[in-house]
């Protein structure tokens, strides 16, 4: 028998033993039976039987293994310290998802990743431009549903108009976090409270979007004979300043829950600190159009697009975030390991985020500013 044959032999044997002692013993050890203690048979929807709870103790009902929670957040989101507004909120929605799980041994992990995307509020209108129309007068074409747009006009295909969008940013915002998150279930209190300490590390983006546009129409000279007049210039001007900041946190907390008969009542409260990377990226983008100097509706333009007055600049700073991450919540437990859930978060950070401003807002340059996000929950758990 060669080597192979009876290497092969030998792993085959000690597998099967193994499997044998310990995989299907009653009293056995396996090493992956923590993160998937809690045993649903894979019913989720089966229908709960409260006589199988009130009887159980608080630590006996505290649930074990993995957990999944998901739920849509309707937050509010404070506005940039620009003219004294930052008292004002503007609303927007969001995504969080919590997962982990809790051992027998009353210990285990915990994570949680959330995603605001928005507000996303101007002013602004729409500004028609020179040789833009407005006839929607339908064509010949062979289904006779899209508008005649000769290709001279090149309309906005939306608005049917040759049209620039002239806008101020008042609140743009993109935030997301991941945490993750050591924790401990204590004994359970005289009236079935239990509490679970927490301690563990935050990411933190937070994205601040500024924006002002600018439209000017005016007579172009030539610059070599200031008497001659090529023809009428059509200048957009956009300022963009992006500010980001990349938080990474350290925090500590506890949850404490009850459970009252088909009812879980919670309440998370979280106080982080830590650095924040920062940096702006400052865009200014110009495009000058000129047309003849009588322009009419549907003139093409002499020339169109330049793009030279087109600038990129950046910077960075670094600031210390602190703040505080405090929830309460209430689930029905609708089947078995099944809760519907509804609740309230509120995220502050009293220092450390840079929001921009343009130019045109006064060019705020503040690093250190605050950031508030209350909002409503809703969603379900699993084994929560």
């Amino acid at each position: 028998m060669s080597i192979l044959q009876r290497t092969l032999r030998t792993f085959v044997l000690t597998a099967a033993a193994m499997a044998g002692q310990l995989g299907f013993a009653d009293s056995g050890y396996h090493p992956f039976s923590e993160p998937v203690d809690f045993d649903p048979d894979w019913q989720l929807f089966a229908p709960m039987q409260l006589q199988d709870i009130e009887d159980l103790s608080p630590r006996q009902r505290a649930p074990h293994g993995l957990f999944l929670t998901y739920d849509r957040i309707y937050t509010g989101m404070s506005r940039p310290e620009v003219n004294g507004a930052s008292y004002l909120m503007d609303a927007t929605w969001g995504n969080r998802w919590d997962f982990g799980w809790m051992n027998r041994r009353e210990s285990g992990w915990s994570f949680s990743y959330q995603v605001v995307t928005g507000p996303n509020v101007y002013h602004g209108y729409e500004q028609l431009r020179l040789n833009g129309y407005t006839d929607t007068t339908q064509g010949n074409n062979a289904n006779n549903l899209l508008p005649f747009r000769p290709a001279a006009f090149d309309n906005d295909p939306y608005t049917l108009e040759r049209t620039y969008d002239v806008l101020q940013s008042v609140n743009v915002g993109d935030y997301s976090s991941f945490e993750a998150n050591k924790t401990w279930r204590m004994e359970p209190y005289r009236y079935g409270g239990m509490l679970e300490p927490l301690i563990g590390l935050r990411y933190v983006k937070f994205v601040d979007t500024a924006r002002s546009d600018d439209y000017r129409s005016f007579l172009q000279n030539d610059p070599n004979d200031p008497t001659t007049i090529l023809g009428t210039a059509e200048v957009y001007t956009n300022d963009v300043i992006k500010s980001r900041n990349d938080m990474i946190l350290g925090q500590l907390g506890f949850r404490y829950f009850r459970n009252i008969r088909r009812w879980t009542l919670s309440s998370d409260f979280k106080v982080f600190a830590g650095h924040t990377f920062q940096t702006q990226e400052i865009t200014k983008f110009v495009t000058t159009t000129i047309y003849p100097q009588d322009v009419a509706v549907g003139d093409s333009p002499l020339f169109d697009g330049d793009h030279t007055g087109t600038t990129f600049n950046s910077r960075k700073n670094n600031e210390t975030p602190v703040g505080f991450d405090v929830r309460a919540e209430s689930a029905y437990c609708a089947t078995k390991h099944l809760d519907l859930r509804v609740g309230f978060q509120m995220i502050y950070f009293g220092q450390g985020v840079w929001r921009g401003a343009t130019p045109a807002q006064g060019f705020n340059f503040d690093t250190n500013q605050h950031l508030i996000m209350p909002g409503l929950t809703f969603g379900f758990a699993i084994n929560r």
